[in-house]
Formats: C-alpha cells, sequence, structure tokens
C-alpha cells in the first residue's frame, strides 16, 4: 500500500472514529445543549441495574440511549426544519397536521382526533346515553346536596376553523360526535350544557379566537368561551354578574409558538401572526390564593397543581372546576365573578374533593376530542 493510500486509510479511519465518538462526547459535554428536547414529558433517566435482571437493565438502557443520544436534539431539529419548510410536510405527521396559511393541528395519535373529525369514528346513539346519564347522575347527586352542575365543551381548533386543514383531511358534513352528545342532552335532560361553537364561530369574524400553532384556544377565544359560561351561570344565580367584553383590556402583541411547533422543535421559527394580551377591570379580577401541588402519597402525579382563587364578588356563589390544559387559560377570567373558585386539572369526578370544597357550583369542562372520556369521568 502506498504512502498517500496509507494516510488516507489512517484519515478515514480517524474520521470515522471521531464520528462515532461525537454523540458520546455530545451527551457527556452537553455540545448541542442550545437544542431543547421537543417531548413534553420527562425523558428516561440513566436506569439502575439490579443483579440478576440483566434483561430488564438492557431494556431499560435501550430506551434511555433512545431518547437521550448525543446530537438527537440537533438532527431532528435539522430534519424538522428541512421537512416543513421545503417539502411543506409535517416531520411528525401523527402528532401534527400542517394546514394551510401556517396553521398546525393536533394529529390521530391523540384519541385519534383527525378521523373523528372527518367522521371515520362517529360517536353512538348508545354511546351518547350512556355519557349523558353518567353526568345526569352526578348532576342528581350535586342537587341533593344543594349544588348545581354545568358541563362545558371546549372545541377543537379543527371544528373552529377546518378552512385551513389539508384538503384530505376536511371536517365531515355529518352530524359530528359533539353534535350526537349535544341532541341527546338536550333532548332528555335538563343538564346546562354549555355548547360554545356557533359563538366561536360568530367571534372568528373579527378576532382570531384559536392559536395558529397550538392545541389550545387564545386568550380572545377563552374569554369567549367564558363569557358563554358565565352568562348560562348568570341565568340560575343571579349574584353572579353577566359577562362583557368591556369589563376587559383587549391588546394584541407578538405572537410565540405553541405547542404544536415546540413538539417539532421549531417554536423560534413559527410564531402565531396574532396573540391577545387580555386584562380584566378591577372589578371583575381575582387573586390567587394558593397552588395544590396533585400529589398521590406525597408524589407528584400529573404536574399540573390545583388554583385557588379570591374573586372580586364577595356575595357571589362558590366555583369548583373540573378540566383539562383548556381550563388553564380560564383562570383569567372566571374567577373574579365568584367569591371563591378552585380549578382542579383532572379527568373523574371525585366526590370526596366536592365534600372538602363545599362548592354552590361545579363545571365539568371538557376538550371536543374527549367526549369519550366523560362516560367515565
Amino acid at each position: 500500500m502506498s504512502d498517500k493510500k496509507s494516510l488516507r486509510f489512517i484519515g478515514l479511519a480517524i474520521g470515522f472514529g471521531i464520528f462515532l465518538l461525537l454523540p458520546f462526547a455530545d451527551q457527556f459535554l452537553g455540545l448541542s445543549s442550545g437544542v431543547r428536547q421537543s417531548e413534553n414529558r420527562r425523558l428516561e433517566g440513566f436506569p439502575r441495574f439490579h443483579w440478576p435482571h440483566v434483561g430488564t437493565f438492557a431494556k431499560q438502557f435501550d430506551r434511555y440511549y433512545k431518547e437521550n443520544f448525543g446530537f438527537r436534539n440537533a438532527l431532528f431539529y435539522t430534519y424538522s426544519r428541512w421537512k416543513l419548510r421545503v417539502l411543506n410536510e409535517s416531520p411528525l405527521p401523527e402528532k401534527v397536521i400542517v394546514g394551510h396559511d401556517n396553521w398546525l393541528y393536533l394529529g390521530n395519535s391523540y384519541n385519534r382526533v383527525i378521523d373523528q373529525h372527518r367522521g371515520l369514528i362517529p360517536l353512538s346513539a348508545d354511546s351518547a346515553q350512556i355519557i349523558g346519564q353518567n353526568l345526569v347522575g352526578y348532576q342528581n347527586q350535586l342537587a341533593s346536596q344543594g349544588r348545581k352542575l354545568y358541563v362545558f365543551i371546549a372545541p377543537d381548533s379543527h371544528t373552529i376553523y377546518p378552512e385551513y386543514l389539508p384538503s384530505e383531511m376536511q371536517v365531515s358534513d355529518r352530524p359530528s360526535r359533539l353534535d350526537v352528545l349535544s341532541q341527546y342532552v338536550t333532548r332528555n335532560t335538563n343538564l346546562p350544557f354549555i355548547d360554545v361553537r356557533d359563538t366561536l364561530r360568530k367571534a372568528k369574524a373579527k378576532h382570531v379566537v384559536y392559536y395558529q400553532t397550538d392545541t389550545h384556544w387564545n386568550d380572545y377565544g377563552t374569554l369567549v368561551g367564558c363569557a358563554s359560561l358565565l352568562n348560562r351561570i348568570h341565568h340560575d344565580f343571579g349574584n353572579v354578574p353577566a359577562a362583557q367584553l368591556a369589563n376587559y383590556q383587549i391588546a394584541r402583541t407578538k405572537g410565540v409558538g405553541g405547542d404544536l411547533v415546540q413538539m417539532l422543535m421549531l417554536e423560534n421559527v413559527i410564531k402565531d401572526k396574532v396573540f391577545y394580551d387580555i386584562k380584566p377591570l378591577i372589578s371583575v379580577a381575582a387573586r390567587q390564593l394558593a397552588e395544590v401541588p396533585d400529589t398521590v402519597t406525597g408524589r407528584a402525579r400529573s404536574g399540573f397543581p390545583s388554583l385557588r382563587f379570591a374573586g372580586a364578588n364577595a356575595k357571589g356563589p362558590k366555583l369548583l372546576l373540573i378540566g383539562d390544559s383548556f381550563s388553564h387559560s380560564m383562570t383569567q377570567f372566571l374567577p373574579g365573578y365568584f367569591r371563591e373558585s378552585y380549578f382542579v386539572r383532572t379527568s373523574r369526578f371525585d366526590p370526596a374533593l366536592v365534600q372538602a370544597e363545599q362548592p354552590d357550583i361545579v363545571v365539568i369542562e371538557i376538550v371536543e376530542r374527549n367526549l369519550d372520556w366523560l362516560a367515565r369521568f
């Protein structure tokens, strides 16, 4: 072998060795630490070895390394940006759908939300009846204690902005799952069932009501939804004032990237075009009293604390709201109308919690794509 070929071979070998070592170097030295991970969860930690469970350790280490190998985030960021910007396709099509005009939507990996809106998994009449009877059971239980139950449905962005979905994923014109449930509840019960789809569709003619890069409604959409809920409660409780937009200072500000672009690691690349900063007047403002960790036997459970507020309505009723992630932004606008409010992030009705809190009003809030959860709430 000639000297040139020998040097070339040695150079290739060294280069290949460095290439193999780079992920380990990044893992221990944090060379790409400036690129944050995209999962909205805690990644696997390094497993502990317990003799003689070698097989268990190997599986745990394999899972750990797949989630933590060097340059993983930097490589995905590069791939994600190329896939979206060059091919106009989602890097994670099961999680994030790329729509028109920079709109992003939640994908099928979340309770088959796309299939739901395409009419591929309709809600049967029997399922609607099971859900309705379950909710009426809670309604009767609370009524026997002198409390009032309201059920509030937060629509998916697919429902309010179907026009930006890809053409092959257009919303079905058949009755939706929410249509079926709403019709059953309206015809067969006296349960206060707050469906704000039409209200939000009307409001979007003047203002954007959902984030383009997030799974949730924006602050203006939240305010519109809260106003509908408050006005329905006002119908039953005269000491709860009717909601008026004049009670809020509404301003537009610079947008940021939401949870959907965070999944793609592109929150610094893609931002919402419209972002609102909304402040309540003192007459409907609230003060946060406590943040209660969500724990079971002393251990963190969901990572979402319960929030307690004192409102401006000193003679008003007490509110307990049991909700999901859509309820988080509702804490800006609802508590000021009540004497006290307690917001809990959970997907179950807990009679012990009701007894402990002694609310006058209980609101169950759930996002449209998770309606089926109400059968076992």
